[in-house]
């Protein structure tokens, strides 16, 4: 049971969108580091998750949350020595640095430790997210970006534009539907860009039209991407296809994770599944849920 009743935070979401469902799990995860000890559920009645502190915080403001968020430093695993070095070595003239075949190997295993090395959000949360290495419980087969691109650069692009004053004036009810126009590259968590892709996906390229922008949700993105440390859904063997489920009761994360997957098989939860969109071999985007009836 709660010790603060009367101090909560409640976001609108759309239950058959994965990508707002993880960013609630995401949402929860961070209240539950900036608060020491949060609570959040599923409204039964409406569509909206709500968050609440486990402890009297003086002075609460739910917008404090997105502040911190805005705030906090966001790196990679690589120590200052392999950066500065990485740093160097793309200094070089290319053609310098290929007559030497040890340093054209060193850049290139610096190059793959920046895009693939797990991400650090820093104070005041201090959480290390390498849930898209790993590959003993299945987290990596939800890792949607290429093996070309940065998963540090995604998600700082993401972080840039939730910490613009747009974002951090928004009411907490909005804080997953607000939109906004941006050339950084999403995680594609968010369903609604299930359609959205390459210029193959969609049939021409957007950037010639330069009248043609897809407006993206990078809170939803970030924070699912922080969501699916903890909580993960649950693969259907031999089916792509993923399963979620809401809850409907105040719970902690350690047992939200394990209602989340659907793991309780409460009477008073709600599954879906959900199945990915492989673009390529490596790139994928999240597609809309569907609702599972209890057998």
């Amino acid at each position: 049971m709660s010790l603060v009743s009367d101090a909560a935070v409640r976001v609108l979401v759309d239950p058959t969108n994965p990508g707002e469902f993880f960013a609630c799990c995401g949402l929860l995860e961070l209240a539950e580091r900036l608060w020491d000890g949060a609570e959040g559920w599923f409204s039964s009645h409406g569509p909206d998750f709500v968050l609440r502190p486990r402890r009297a915080q003086p002075n609460f403001e739910s917008s404090l949350l997105i502040d911190r968020i805005a705030e906090s430093r966001l790196t990679n695993t690589m120590t200052d020595a392999q950066l500065q070095r990485r740093a160097e070595l793309s200094a070089m003239p290319k053609m310098g640095r290929e007559s030497v075949p040890s340093l054209e190997v060193e850049k290139k295993a610096l190059d793959t430790l920046w895009r693939e090395a797990p991400v650090l959000l820093h104070e005041p949360f201090d959480l290390r997210l390498d849930w898209f290495v790993d590959d003993r419980s299945g987290g990596d087969m939800l890792k949607t970006w290429a093996g070309q691109q940065s998963v540090l650069d995604i998600a700082s692009g993401m972080k840039e534009v939730v910490g613009t004053k747009k974002w951090i004036e928004t009411p907490t009810q909005r804080w997953l539907s607000l939109r906004t126009k941006t050339d950084h590259l999403p995680f594609n968590f968010d369903s609604d860009l299930g359609g959205v892709g390459t210029d193959r996906d969609v049939g021409f390229s957007f950037d010639p039209l330069k009248t043609v922008k897809v407006q993206k949700r990078p809170l939803v993105e970030l924070l699912a991407f922080v969501g699916l440390q903890r909580f993960r859904p649950r693969k259907i063997a031999m089916a792509n296809r993923y399963r979620f489920a809401l809850w409907f009761d105040p719970m902690v994360p350690e047992i939200a994770a394990l209602a989340a997957c659907d793991l309780l098989e409460s009477p008073s939860s709600q599954a879906f599944e959900f199945p990915l969109l492989y673009r390529t071999k490596y790139l994928k985007s999240f597609l809309p849920a569907t609702p599972i009836a209890r057998s």
